[in-house]
């Protein structure tokens, strides 16, 4: 079949809704979509997994600078793509600025497929960069605390010679607080 996507569409207009929907049919996607347009509707729709959100400018109850700044309450990073009929170039920039991550204009959706999977791949990206981030903090959280709870000595020095870390034990073994010994160099010190 097509790649699997999940689209929240912010729209009014029946006709443009199927049109995108179209489109996205033919660009080889398997699609799941919902669309809503108010806020109350989005914020009851975000209760669920999406992949995209495309949103109309202009709606009568609702704007896609409101349902940005609802998306991005959520915390999670999807993808805001801005498909309006009656926008122009400074609105689409603040749009942007606030966090949108592409807009098009309705009478020109040749770029929509592009966009939209480029704006995946960005995401997934974004993701695989977090994933990463936190795994190395982990990491790093597991290495600061088996050092320091090590009932061995453990000190840790630059090319210079000086001090980068002493675990607690370091007080324990060579009667030196930790505090004091990070940052001087090993052969100034002398015993307290």
């Amino acid at each position: 079949m097509g790649q699997p996507l999940r689209v929240l569409l912010i729209e009014d207009s029946d006709f443009d809704a199927t049109l995108l929907i179209r489109m996205l049919g033919k660009g080889g996607y398997k699609l799941q979509h919902e669309r809503v347009e108010t806020a109350e509707q989005l914020q009851n729709a975000l209760q669920r997994e999406w992949d995209l959100v495309i949103a109309d400018y202009n709606l009568p109850q609702f704007s896609a600078p409101d349902a940005l700044e609802i998306v991005k309450q959520t915390g999670r990073d999807i993808p805001f793509i801005i498909v309006s009929g009656a926008i122009g170039e400074t609105t689409a920039v603040a749009a942007m600025k606030a966090g949108a991550h592409d807009y098009l204009m309705k009478g020109n959706l040749a770029r929509l497929l592009p966009v939209i999977d480029r704006e995946l791949r960005e995401a997934q990206n974004r993701e695989g960069k977090r994933q990463t981030k936190e795994a190395l903090q982990e990491s790093e959280l597991r290495y600061r605390l088996l050092w320091e709870t090590a009932t061995d000595a453990v000190i840790l020095f630059d090319q210079s010679g000086k001090i980068e870390f002493a675990n607690p034990a370091v007080e324990e073994v060579f009667n030196y607080k930790p505090a004091e010994l990070v940052g001087k160099e090993v052969f100034s010190l002398q015993p307290s």
